[in-house]
């Protein structure tokens, strides 16, 4: 009985829950109101991703001023290129 239930949802349960969203049909055959919530679902997926984006770049330029605040800018640099010239000398 509660099976039937869930295979019964035209969609899955959580559908921002990945890239590979797929609509439970295609848009040429929505209605209006199906296309509505489809496309919010989309413009929430843009949401997120950017969000994502954001949160990735605030956090690898909180790395890089921790990393220059230690004084260790010029060992990591080393550590990554040690064929590099020294700007130092």
């Amino acid at each position: 009985m509660g099976s039937s239930k869930k295979e019964d949802l035209p969609f899955k349960l959580n559908p921002l829950s990945g890239e590979d969203y797929i609509p439970w049909k295609d848009p040429s055959e929505m209605s209006k109101e199906e296309l509505k919530l489809y496309l919010q679902i989309k413009r929430l997926q843009v949401r997120i991703n950017f969000e994502r984006l954001q949160s990735s770049i605030s956090y690898t330029g909180m790395v890089i001023e921790a990393f220059q605040s230690l004084g260790l800018q010029e060992w990591i640099l080393n550590l990554l290129n040690p064929d590099a010239p020294d700007i130092a000398d």
